[in-house]
């Protein structure tokens, strides 16, 4: 059995197509790993969703923070003004498509090749076990009957910069944050949800992985997403980052998850739908 991982999707369908025809994927007997980010910006959210959940259990997606977005708008139940999403939200099978997006983690885990997946990031401070137990909670409001209230709150809350209390009602909202969302953060867990592109002012902040401690890097390497304007990570000995930015007009990178925390990047393709000159604001924003 071979495990591919594929950075964010946002909608395209067809370079996803296209890296798994190269690679002879069969999901009879392989996996695919996506890095969430399933849907938004790129012209197929709905055939995503649709063709990602039809493979079952050959296929292990983690949420992402435009998933959880578009979770939220289904929550709000105002039909959003993403044109991206009308698709989703209109479709026949909306309703069985969402209740299958919100039942994915926010964490996967594989201990036989001690790799792990997750959009964004961790705590430095975590081990794998309490990312676990943090990413099962978080879970467990995304699947409960009040799941559209959470949603809500995820899309329009202050998320705090350290880690709350035990006991404080914004624990699981900082959670998800963090596995969604994570870019630069302190050793000591001062999280910067302002920074985008660019490198943070804070001498202080450094990219998640690049802290000397941290807690979950002697239980595994982690392979995430979600930072297009940093592009692919592949020279840390304990990451993976495969958001090439296809929806800017970068490429779709898919890399073969080996035992023992090791990889290889096997292939990568463009979405010519997304290949369009990147203006300035579109700049200014990549990577949200």
């Amino acid at each position: 059995m071979a495990i591919y991982a594929v950075g964010d999707i946002q909608g395209c369908l067809k370079p996803l197509r296209k890296l798994l025809k190269q690679v002879e994927f069969d999901p009879k007997q392989d996996r695919l790993w996506c890095v969430g980010d399933l849907v938004n910006r790129g012209p197929g959210s709905l055939a995503v969703l649709r063709y990602l959940k039809g493979l079952g259990d050959a296929c292990a997606c983690v949420l992402g923070n435009h998933d959880l977005y578009l979770l939220s708008v289904v929550a709000a139940g105002d039909g959003g003004g993403n044109p991206s999403l009308q698709s989703i939200l209109h479709a026949r099978d909306r309703d069985e498509l969402i209740n299958w997006l919100r039942h994915r983690p926010l964490l996967h885990v594989d201990a036989q090749r001690q790799w792990c997946m997750v959009h964004a990031g961790l705590h430095p401070d975590w081990s794998l076990q309490e990312a676990l137990q943090r990413a099962h909670a978080v879970e467990k409001e995304l699947r409960g009957e009040h799941w559209q209230e959470f949603c809500t709150h995820l899309h329009h809350v202050k998320f705090p910069i350290m880690q709350p209390a035990r006991k404080d009602p914004t624990r699981s909202l900082f959670d998800a944050a963090v596995m969604t969302r994570t870019r630069y953060c302190t050793q000591d867990g001062r999280f910067n949800w302002k920074v985008r592109i660019g490198e943070s002012s804070d001498q202080k902040d450094k990219p998640w992985y690049a802290h000397r401690e941290l807690a979950w890097r002697q239980d595994c390497n982690i392979v995430f997403g979600h930072w297009a304007a940093r592009g692919l990570v592949t020279d840390q000995p304990h990451v993976l980052g495969l958001d090439s930015g296809c929806v800017w007009g970068g490429s779709m990178t898919l890399a073969k998850i080996r035992k023992k925390r090791r990889f290889r990047i096997v292939a990568s393709v463009r979405c010519r739908t997304c290949q369009k000159p990147a203006d300035k604001s579109k700049s200014a924003s990549r990577g949200a």
